[in-house]
């Protein structure tokens, strides 16, 4: 059972973005920028505390925040819990990294692919490389890049004692993660970097397995976003004293610029701007709708379950004539047998895209004699969605 900080029930509980971070300093950097502060608490322990960000568009953004602690696996982890708690559209991962080249310090990167650079054979003679690499949501990277192009992201920088930093720089580059921390470029770890990495602008612990778990989360955009607070050709325990804080406050001031100029990706065209003809459904129907009505948790699982009650459409053959129907929508979910996963995904996708009225006339096609169908149609004008 989730339930927020005064022990109530949690299952209304979204939010528009998560941001995960993996140190306290990152995550208090994070912090800094968010109001109306509530603790949400999963079953399993987990803590988020969920935020509005006042510089978002109005009335304001709604954003949920977590800790991981370092490491891979538990970002991956924890990007599939954010995800069924919350059914956010952004992901961030925000924190700080190593700089390995043509960075400096308190610089910011966006990350436009980050490579496991521990996956391999150790063998007698040599270890060989097997590199795996996740990508990032193209939006956010190009998102990325026009901010990066500007200056008015560093205004958001949250001011801090001990005089002015460095004005940073911003780049959108790839980056590399690994499970060790790489203090100099040539430990066996850099001198690997550099064969097999060569344009990684720095290396972090998380990145890697973040992205693996919004690989798996396809209807969640996400986003590595680092600041430098230490040289791989220069490291030492004072870098991380004065820049871990300094690189913190860059990074999260990038990633809220990022999330207060996400409205711009998702504007829906109104009936005067969008074509005519039969381009027109189309149209519509892939573009989302800020005036979407936003489901509870328990509403989405409720319809997950009646639209895998539809018969056959778990198999392969119906999921895919579902997907094929819904232009626009279904390009954007797994063409797999539909799991709770999937299903889940195709009701967060038509939540966005406002695409009810779509996939009900899809079932009836379907099945159009099964009580689930009748049922799950029901639910949706019940819930005012069709």
């Amino acid at each position: 059972m989730w339930s927020d900080g005064d022990g109530g029930p949690a299952g209304g509980a979204r939010a528009e973005a998560v941001i995960l971070t993996a140190l306290e300093v990152e995550y208090r950097a994070v912090r800094a920028h968010l109001e109306e502060l509530r603790t949400v608490a999963a079953e399993r322990g987990s803590l988020f505390e969920v935020g509005v960000f006042r510089e978002g568009h109005h009335p304001g953004t709604s954003v949920a925040i977590h800790m991981t602690g370092p490491g891979n696996p538990g970002a991956a982890a924890l990007v599939e819990r954010a995800s069924a708690l919350f059914a956010p559209r952004t992901l961030l991962f925000v924190g700080v990294a190593g700089g390995r080249k043509d960075v400096g310090l308190g610089d910011v990167v966006a990350a436009e692919a980050v490579y496991d650079y521990e996956t391999g054979k150790d063998t007698e003679d040599a270890f060989l490389p097997r590199q795996k690499t996740h990508q990032p949501t193209y939006d956010l990277v190009q998102l990325a890049r026009m901010i990066a192009a500007g200056d008015e992201w560093q205004r958001g920088i949250r001011p801090a004692g001990g005089g002015a930093a460095p004005r940073p720089r911003a780049h959108v580059k790839p980056i590399a993660a690994g499970g060790r921390v790489v203090a100099h470029q040539r430990s066996e770890v850099g001198r690997r970097l550099t064969a097999g990495a060569g344009d990684a602008v720095a290396v972090d612990m998380e990145g890697f397995g973040f992205l693996a778990g919004a690989y798996v989360n396809r209807q969640v955009d996400a986003l590595v976003i680092r600041g430098i607070s230490d040289l791989l050709a220069d490291k030492d325990e004072a870098h991380d004293e004065h820049w871990q804080p300094v690189a913190s406050r860059h990074a999260a001031a990038f990633a809220f610029e990022l999330l207060r100029r996400l409205p711009a990706l998702a504007a829906k065209r109104t009936p005067e701007t969008a074509p005519a003809g039969p381009a027109a459904t189309t149209s519509a129907t892939a573009c989302p709708t800020a005036a979407a009505r936003k489901l509870k948790i328990r509403e989405l699982g409720e319809l997950a379950d009646l639209l895998l009650a539809v018969p056959g459409l778990t198999s392969p053959t119906a999921w895919q004539q579902l997907l094929d129907e819904l232009p626009g929508v279904g390009t954007q979910v797994a063409r797999q047998s539909a799991s709770r996963t999937e299903a889940l995904a195709l009701l967060r996708t038509c939540e966005a895209y406002g695409a009810w009225d779509a996939l009900a006339d899809v079932l009836t096609v379907i099945a159009p004699d099964a009580p689930a169908t009748a049922e799950l149609i029901a639910r949706l004008k019940l819930l005012g969605l069709g």
